[in-house]
């Protein structure tokens, strides 16, 4: 109960309690297929509350050890937005456990959902209900600074050593137009999103995501990784319309 008065509980529901909201979504439903699943195994972060719905902070932990039990996807979901689809991620054999942040988009009260597959093959799943006083999808954007867009940030780890976790913040300016909010002028922008991003190291990718429009503006991005070695690094984005942005460094 403490935990809960804090705002910042994380709450992982088993299948059985889960599946009452969920299993409503047939991209989730489809993604599990006929997989057994469980509860157990993935620490999802979120806010009771939320009072700004176009950027709700969140963030997933896993909790899963052992051979075959390292995390190769996970896809997120909104339950009740008009795109439930938020993010899928794929990972390399140098991720190592995974731990990463984000922020999205919420157009009303509901529950986000996290499908997590591993390398064996199996899924785990996690809900986390979130009260959102104004909606992310719906809400007018504010002024955008169209010459900044694409322009790329990055934080990379301080003193890693290979083999050992390290911490990479990504973020591209960006407004994520969703097709459904009007601007300051009344009007209605089409659609246009980051919609892909992937980061390689030495070649070997560490992280791949699809981005869709329920991702928040100017697409965040925080992991870990766990590589052997140290290399050449790439960051790179793309944009539906057709741009793109990258980013290198060596570590």
């Amino acid at each position: 109960m403490l935990a809960a008065l804090a705002g910042t509980a994380a709450t992982v529901i088993p299948w059985c309690a889960w599946a009452q909201e969920a299993h409503k979504l047939d991209a989730v439903r489809k993604k599990i297929g006929d997989r057994p699943v469980t509860g157990e195994g993935i620490k999802l972060e979120l806010p009771l509350v939320a009072e700004d719905g176009s950027s709700v902070p969140l963030s997933i932990e896993s909790a899963l050890e052992g051979q075959g039990r390292s995390i190769r996807s996970l896809d997120v979901y909104a339950t009740r937005n008009p795109t439930p689809e938020v993010a899928s991620y794929e990972f390399g054999e140098d991720a190592g456990l995974i731990k990463l942040a984000t922020r999205i988009r919420l157009s009303e009260s509901q529950s986000v959902v996290v499908v997590a597959t591993t390398e064996d093959g199996r899924v785990v799943v996690a809900e986390r209900a979130v009260r959102v006083t104004t909606s992310g999808c719906m809400a007018p954007t504010g002024q955008v600074d169209r010459a900044a867009e694409m322009q790329a940030r990055v934080r990379l780890p301080k003193g890693w050593k290979p083999g050992t976790p390290g911490e990479f913040l990504t973020m591209i300016n960006h407004p994520m137009d969703t097709g459904l909010a009007t601007n300051a002028s009344g009007d209605t922008p089409p659609l246009r999103i980051i919609d892909a991003f992937e980061a390689t190291l030495g070649g070997r990718p560490l992280v791949k995501a699809k981005y869709y429009r329920s991702l928040a503006a100017n697409p965040y991005l925080r992991f870990t990784a766990s590589p052997p070695q140290g290399g050449d690094l790439r960051f790179a984005w793309f944009e539906d319309a057709g741009r793109n942005a990258e980013f290198k460094a060596s570590i």
